[in-house]
């Protein structure tokens, strides 16, 4: 009876072992059989523009032989994924995309894809032994600009920037609420705002839209402290007057400027004034 207990245990361990060495394919270097890649992808850093570039990390396994990378349109892909299968496809990016350099065997291959526009899939397929296709997503963000004007500083604002400077106010085509000032701390550098649904009414009737300028850090240092931060008083709950814009896109901000180690003193709003 125990030899026959013994000998059953021995078959479960070595179906279990047998069982997870299948699984575990690929993660030891040079045992995979097949080629296959993995996407990573992250935000668009400086100097890119992270509406229209994004970034991604191509990782392939020891039976990557090769790689390809193709970028279409989300809706082209996938009516040609359809009409081709997956198998077909993958036969097209080899044949159409752009062959990516250090792609052979374990690697991770860093790329940046810039100046994208509407809704966009990004491919790569691995090739070793068979085909592997993977992708990921990316929707640049597109704004327009709805007035030129004047952005006037108050308090740290005015001593850290001047008193004032050139604005250009733009809103995001697939969001209206989202707004922001373009370039505002040099190129590719904006100050965003939004909108919150909210409205109210100032003392001669006109009717103002709230506004909610989430904290962001500028691209500035305090010499002591580090990097400047800014929001509206309300968001970073310094302040209770409500930061507002017109229907003429006129915005008062009550703006708290900020380090990690507290806020610097406000000294009154400031104003964004379009040109007539």
């Amino acid at each position: 009876m125990k030899k026959y207990i013994y000998g059953l245990f021995f078959a479960l361990v070595s179906v279990v072992m047998f069982t997870a060495c299948s699984e575990d394919e690929g993660s030891d270097i040079g045992s995979d059989s097949q080629a296959k890649a993995t996407l990573y992808q992250y935000t668009a850093t400086e100097p890119n523009d992270a509406d229209i570039d994004t970034q991604i990390r191509i990782a392939t396994n020891s039976a990557t032989q090769s790689a390809y990378l193709l970028v279409e349109k989300t809706a082209d892909y996938e009516s040609r994924l359809t009409q081709l299968g997956e198998e077909g496809y993958k036969d097209y990016v080899v044949e159409n995309g752009e062959k990516i350099e250090g792609a052979e065997g374990a690697a991770n291959i860093d790329k940046t894809i810039k100046n994208l526009t509407g809704d966009n899939t990004i491919v790569v397929v691995a090739v070793g032994g068979s085909k592997y296709l993977t992708s990921v997503n990316f929707k640049a963000k597109t704004w327009t600009t709805v007035a030129e004007g004047t952005y006037n500083f108050a308090g740290v604002g005015a001593q850290l920037f001047g008193a004032s400077r050139p604005a250009t106010l733009q809103v995001e085509d697939a969001n209206p609420k989202q707004f922001r000032f373009k370039d505002f701390y040099g190129t590719g550098k904006h100050m965003f705002f939004n909108l919150t649904g909210d409205q109210g009414q100032l003392q001669d009737g006109t009717v103002v839209n709230v506004l909610s300028l989430p904290e962001q850090a500028t691209p500035f240092s305090h010499p002591n402290y580090g990097t400047i931060f800014c929001a509206d008083m309300l968001t970073h709950k310094t302040g209770n007057n409500p930061s507002f814009m017109t229907k003429d896109y006129y915005a008062v901000i009550y703006m708290q400027w900020y380090v990690t180690a507290g806020p610097f003193t406000v000294t009154g709003p400031e104003t964004f004034v379009p040109n007539e």
